[in-house]
């Protein structure tokens, strides 16, 4: 995978904006992706809308799958964020609880330099929490921890919160357990 600035601008925040971009490519490959593999599926489409020794249709479809790696990179670290974040706001007094600290900060860092703003429409933050909850609740069962049964069914974050900088760990857990009824 290849190494991305941390950047929100150049693109606008919809998405690719149709023109062609020779920056596309660095600046959100997910747009660009999406913008190639649409333009490989319009010349497969028009009789010699290419050379004939090249498949169009597959090409647009392994071009495609590019974006789509990169965008569930993204929302695997997000994924592994919020498993963390259950897990402090379960049991924040683990000896673990530290740990799970530092690696909320990580795979929040990692999701923002996967990130790309064409990106943005794609994520489905709820679907994204509904399966850390079900795999933080698998998790610390093992453990002996029971999850508090009114963990917030949907994703108390928005997007730009979570791939902000300075993300605040603890007032991230503060709003799960208030959320959830805990002390």
């Amino acid at each position: 995978m290849r190494a991305r600035k941390r950047r929100f601008g150049g693109v606008r925040r919809g998405g690719y904006d149709g023109r062609m971009d020779a920056s596309l490519y660095d600046e959100d490959i997910y747009a660009w992706a999406e913008q190639q593999a649409a333009a490989l599926r319009r010349a497969a489409s028009v009789p010699n809308g290419g050379p004939p020794d090249l498949d169009l249709k597959n090409l647009a479809e392994e071009i495609q799958d590019v974006g789509k790696t990169e965008l569930r990179t993204t929302t695997s670290f997000i994924r592994q964020a919020f498993i963390h974040l259950a897990k402090l706001a379960a049991d924040p007094h683990s000896r673990a609880a530290l740990g799970w600290g530092g690696e909320v900060l990580r795979f929040l860092d990692d999701a923002a330099a996967a990130f790309a703003p064409g990106m943005r429409q794609a994520i489905d933050l709820g679907e994204v929490w509904r399966g850390a909850m079900r795999r933080a609740h698998a998790t610390l069962r093992q453990y002996g921890v029971e999850a508090p049964p009114d963990f917030p069914a949907e994703c108390p974050f928005g997007l730009d919160e979570l791939l902000r900088e300075e993300f605040d760990v603890e007032g991230a857990v503060a709003r799960i357990r208030s959320l959830s009824g805990c002390p």
